[in-house]
């Protein structure tokens, strides 16, 4: 007795069922386990809440501690001479170029 192909499909689409079902039951539990345990947090957070927190605030002759200043790196004497990059605005002056952008409406 040979198995014929409609046969075999109906046992292959029962066996994706069955896997489909499984996997279903799989994640029921995963979602009961995970709710269970977010509850059970939630609990425990509600109860650490209603105890008082007590806060003490410092004094007012308190000072604030001052940030140390970076120090200073001392300017080379060659770069003195030398102009920071520019950008150039095809021979036009950077407030003749600004104006020229207002006036085309540029933000």
């Amino acid at each position: 007795m040979s198995i014929t192909p409609a046969d075999e499909q109906d046992h292959a689409e029962g066996d994706a069922e069955k896997q489909a079902d499984a996997m279903k039951d799989q994640l029921r539990k995963d979602v009961a386990s995970w709710s269970a345990a977010r509850s059970e947090v939630s609990s425990r957070d509600v109860a650490e809440a209603t105890v008082p927190v007590v806060r003490q605030l410092p004094s007012p002759t308190a000072k604030r501690l001052k940030r140390p200043r970076p120090v200073s790196t001392a300017v080379v004497a060659g770069d003195a001479g030398k102009k920071p990059f520019r950008m150039s605005y095809d021979g036009v002056t950077e407030a003749d170029y600004i104006t020229y952008m207002i006036t085309r409406g540029a933000r």
